[in-house]
């Protein structure tokens, strides 16, 4: 490491140096493109990788995109078979590059998109496996009806990878999508309260559900959390759902599932509980404290109070 001197040195050096490194990748980029060497401009995303997922940084990728959606034009002929082209690429920034573009242009080939989407989707890198998340939340948003029977056919599919991605961009798309449309994913997505993958559990109750749906349709979710299977993965992520922070936004539709899942007596219920219960309480105490007190007494749910109590001092000056 140099000292300090030299450190201030290069602090006044770097910006312009970053600057012309910046401007020379997009200008290599950009000379690729308009060759149509596709394979010569991702050789230059390439040489913008980062250390953390193995592909160039996010503001780099959506620049790629946006100069190839500029040469060839928006919604193209050109463009779509450049993204198809990238998105099948070996270079996993590439792919990623093609699946920010196609996207938005499903309607170009449905099925082949698809499939792109499909196959990233179970991809051996996990930022990739997000970025077709998010082409398949774009889907969703734009052509529900099309994409619907795809998406309630990846909820069973064999790999967690396919599951977890129907899951997370039907969450994302929620705010989009009218209330019936919301209905008939939250529906699709039911067999997978019970999914004993980590990867799927992980982004399902707290995230799609409690990050995505909760947000958009909360009576939706109370009435359809409400009615999910005792099986305690089910309730588990009904808890989880409830821990997120939009659920303190809609307590007085979820007050009777809270009080439900409060009664539940097995381990791993009970924690996703006390996770939700403790969060709902720093957020708005007034509301959560009072609930949670009535509770000392009840033989069914005073184990609530004990742990929030433990965890928070005593709750009647919190």
């Amino acid at each position: 490491m140099p000292y300090n001197g030299e450190r201030r040195n290069a602090g006044k050096d770097g910006p312009g140096m970053a600057t012309q490194k910046k401007s020379s990748w997009r200008d290599d980029f950009s000379a690729g493109i308009e060759r149509d060497g596709w394979a010569e401009a991702i050789a230059v995303l390439d040489a913008q990788k980062t250390g953390h997922a193995g592909t160039p940084r996010q503001a780099v990728k959506l620049q790629a995109a946006k100069i190839m959606s500029r040469h060839y034009g928006e919604g193209t002929a050109g463009l779509y078979e450049a993204a198809t082209a990238f998105a099948g690429s070996e270079s996993e920034g590439a792919q990623e590059v093609g699946l920010v573009l196609l996207g938005p242009m499903f309607g170009h080939n449905p099925a082949e998109v698809t499939d792109v989407i499909f196959r990233l989707a179970d991809s051996e890198n996990w930022e990739v496996r997000e970025w077709a998340a998010s082409a398949l939340r774009r889907v969703i948003s734009e052509n529900f009806a099309a994409i619907f029977p795809t998406v309630r056919e990846w909820t069973g599919h064999d790999s967690p990878n396919v599951r977890r991605a129907a899951a997370v961009a039907s969450g994302s798309a929620a705010g989009s999508c009218t209330e019936e449309e919301c209905r008939m994913l939250l529906e699709a997505l039911t067999p997978l309260l019970e999914d004993d993958d980590p990867y799927v559990r992980k982004n399902l109750g707290a995230f799609a559900i409690g990050g995505g749906f909760l947000k958009a349709q909360p009576a939706l979710v109370a009435d359809w959390l409400g009615r999910a299977s005792g099986h305690p993965r089910a309730q588990w992520n009904a808890a989880m759902a409830l821990s997120a922070a939009e659920a303190a936004n809609c307590l007085g539709l979820l007050s009777r599932l809270l009080h439900q899942l409060a009664a539940d007596e097995r381990t791993v219920v009970r924690r996703a509980v006390y996770r939700a219960v403790l969060n709902l309480a720093k957020r708005i105490p007034q509301e959560v404290i009072p609930m949670v007190e009535a509770w000392k007494d009840d033989p069914a749910r005073c184990h609530v109070y004990s742990h929030v109590k433990k965890k928070m001092g005593a709750l009647g000056n919190s």
